[in-house]
């Protein structure tokens, strides 16, 4: 193993002087930025202006297609992941991939962080691929599953790298995923993880639909913290947030807005709070605190779960108010669409009720026809659906669909659609029962 890096200030993120030094930072951060955007400035308007320059020829050349990094924010996202795999901590002879999905997975790890002898990848939803490089042992199971991580010995591995996984686990895979790793490292082995950050895909209401609940880069030092680690590095990718407000999330898709998304990926790794994904970078530093990170990791998932499940959103033909505490769908009379729709996430086998509230104006066919019609949905596939039909002109109601699972499934989603037959409004909010955590499970 390459010799113990010292990070900036001869500390770590994770110990007590590191965590006061990272407030003191976090404080005087935007300080900082005011001194140093002018030099970011001058720097990616120097690589736009030869991205987007014509070549010295006597007649104009077609345009050239946008490069996807600076096309779309996926192909931003995954660039900016791409820079910081190869700036990883170098020197490691076995790596453990959680969660690789293919083998293009490889050939990216090998292309830029560097060939690795022994490439572990364990992988519980994606077959095994047909072609895998020589250096490569797939292992088709839960992380967490005997048939797992706990096949390998403890202290046999230099690093564990987690692209993008932990977001999809549920709390106790959470636990036994830092658990595990650290035991499978050797000492001052390396667990790398990234994930998108809450704060930020609560305030976009983004919702993927194999998510579970996603951290903060706090929350995420805290639990390293919690399993034996010391974070070295935490940093982010694609910065999201300015002076408080919300960034596009999605980039300008042109070449004379390619200046903008190279400042927000340079700008972003000093600002893993305020930007779309964090990453970080551990080092295993002693024995976990297996209780404690347990409660920590329901703790979480406990206080996060209803922010969870309220992202939903409106339907193309509805307006949305918003009185400041609630916001609310409003699609009138005569029109049939979809009123509300989400959250779309992952719920495990087991039985389950979607609710929502509504209220509805102008019905006139009591009897005959329904106002409205609750749907459940998993993917693309209707699982089951819950008719209202009013027996007053108006009023307010709460819509039930009770369904069960019979295995884990993913985008799981509401849609309340309306007929037409009465003018309907519903904020923008889900009840989910029980909830699939523990939190009131036995309700």
């Amino acid at each position: 193993m390459p010799a113990e890096p010292t990070p900036p200030g001869g500390t770590t993120v994770g110990s007590g002087v590191g965590r006061l030094i990272s407030t003191v930072k976090h404080g005087a951060r935007h300080l900082t930025d005011r001194m140093i955007e002018p030099y970011v400035d001058r720097t990616v308007e120097r690589v736009a202006s030869r991205m987007s320059s014509a070549s010295p020829v006597t007649e104009a050349p077609p345009a050239a297609p946008l490069p996807p990094p600076f096309a779309t924010c996926h192909g931003s996202l995954h660039e900016g992941r791409t820079m910081a795999l190869a700036d990883m901590p170098g020197g490691c002879d076995t790596v453990l991939s959680m969660g690789a999905n293919g083998q293009w997975y490889f050939d990216w790890f090998d292309d830029h962080y560097g060939h690795i002898p022994r490439h572990i990848g364990v992988e519980a939803y994606m077959p095994r691929p047909d072609v895998l490089p020589d250096n490569v042992e797939w292992v088709e199971a839960d992380l967490a599953s005997p048939e797992g991580v706990a096949m390998l010995g403890p202290g046999t591995v230099d690093m564990v790298f987690s692209g993008q996984n932990i977001e999809h686990l549920w709390p106790d895979q959470v636990q036994a995923f830092l658990v595990e790793s650290s035991r499978v490292l050797r000492g001052g082995g390396w667990l790398v993880l990234d994930s998108p950050n809450r704060e930020l895909t609560a305030d976009y209401q983004w919702s993927m639909g194999e998510h579970t609940i996603e951290f903060t880069p706090d929350e995420a030092i805290d639990l390293l913290a919690l399993a034996g680690f010391d974070v070295v590095t935490m940093k982010g990718i694609w910065l999201c947030r300015q002076d408080g407000e919300l960034l596009p999330l999605e980039p300008p898709g042109t070449v004379e807005g390619s200046a903008d998304v190279l400042r927000r990926m340079i700008l972003a790794t000093r600002r893993p709070e305020d930007s779309f994904i964090w990453w970080a970078e551990a080092r295993k530093a002693g024995e976990p605190d297996v209780e404690g990170l347990g409660s920590a990791v329901r703790a979480i998932f406990d206080a996060n779960w209803r922010e969870r499940v309220g992202r939903m959103r409106a339907g193309e033909a509805a307006t949305v108010t918003d009185d400041g505490e609630q916001r609310t769908a409003v699609v009138a009379k005569g029109v049939e669409d979809y009123v509300v729709l989400g959250p779309w996430m992952a719920l495990r086998a087991g039985p389950y009720r979607f609710s929502v509230d509504i209220d509805w104006s102008g019905f006139v066919e009591a009897g005959t026809t329904p106002a409205a019609v609750l749907e459940v949905v998993a993917g693309d596939e209707l699982i089951e659906s819950s008719v209202f039909m009013p027996t007053t002109p108006e009023g307010t109601a709460t819509l039930s669909c009770p369904f069960e699972l019979d295995e884990l499934r993913f985008a799981v989603h509401a849609r309340l659609r309306g007929t037409g037959a009465a003018g309907l409004r519903a904020p923008l909010t889900l009840a989910v029962h029980p909830d699939p955590y523990g939190v009131d499970r036995a309700g």
